[in-house]
């Protein structure tokens, strides 16, 4: 990119043309021609041409040294590689990179116009799949490639050249579902569970996590009074606190409790009469 800029600034020099005069002659704007001068990125290649144009010099060199400085922005110590010397899946996607900056670095937008749609109506060249295969996350198959050659202009016998590298590499590659196609149907799935069995096997776990809630202190045990519905022994329990009784369920829990009573009045005088016998001594 260094020697792109370097060479479009010596070629501005040499014109004489200032930025206002390169922006009229090569039919774009001014701001454009300056940032492609500045060398914060490469510039299209439309650009590139126009202003070699404006310039007065030939563009096939300018077209090289733009091709290099976008390999090395889009693949950084990438080799180009001819059909005969690809040995990988990795290297046939770089290769098709290549071919794309070769032809101008298109958006994947304009292939896909330019490749057209087939006979269902469908479009050659998905813009969204193509993104995928150049990033290497599906492999392409041997139509798609085909077709993103012929939307770049590969000639015809290199064309034929990369075909046969494709089916060397991509021989057992998986074939992709066609658009719209059904999936297939997996006999061997188990079958659905109903939900008694569901609940059946949902219930020993459920067990375990109680288990470990209740080890790990994360599951409180209710006391007697929260078993008996009155809450907590220090929190308020909503509605009456005591039930009501009438007369006859009174006198007959005070009947049942007056033998308790006089026991423990015969032991409070049976211990008091021991301590007096005990105490002069």
């Amino acid at each position: 990119m260094r020697a792109l800029v370097q060479r479009l600034r010596h070629a501005k020099r040499a014109s004489g043309n200032t930025f206002e005069g390169l922006a009229e002659d090569s039919g774009g704007s001014e701001s454009v021609v300056r940032r492609a001068l500045a060398g914060k990125r490469v510039p299209l290649l439309e650009t590139v041409e126009a202003v070699t144009r404006a310039c007065g010099l030939r563009e096939d060199a300018m077209t090289r040294l733009w091709c290099a400085a976008k390999a090395e922005e889009v693949l950084p110590g990438a080799w180009k590689l001819g059909p005969m010397m690809v040995t990988s899946r990795a290297e046939l996607v770089e290769s098709m990179i290549f071919m794309r900056i070769e032809a101008g670095y298109p958006p994947l937008h304009r292939l896909e116009k330019d490749a057209g749609s087939g006979g269902n109506g469908r479009t050659r060249l998905p813009h969204s799949t193509l993104h995928l295969v150049l990033q290497g996350q599906i492999p392409p198959t041997e139509e798609l490639f085909t077709t993103f050659m012929e939307a770049l202009s590969v000639p015809a016998a290199q064309r034929r050249s990369w075909l046969d590298a494709h089916r060397r590499l991509f021989a057992d590659a998986p074939a992709r579902r066609a658009w719209g196609q059904p999936p297939p149907v997996v006999r061997d799935e188990p079958p659905a569970l109903t939900s008694c069995e569901a609940a059946e096997r949902a219930l020993p776990r459920l067990e375990r996590n109680e288990e470990i809630k209740r080890k790990t202190g994360q599951v409180k045990e209710p006391d007697d009074y929260e078993l008996l519905g009155l809450g907590y022994l220090n929190s308020p329990a909503p509605g009456l606190l005591w039930p009501e009784y009438d007369e006859e369920e009174l006198a007959a829990a005070e009947a049942a409790a007056q033998p308790a009573a006089q026991e423990s009045a015969d032991l409070r005088e049976k211990l008091r009469a021991m301590i007096d016998r005990i105490e002069p001594a």
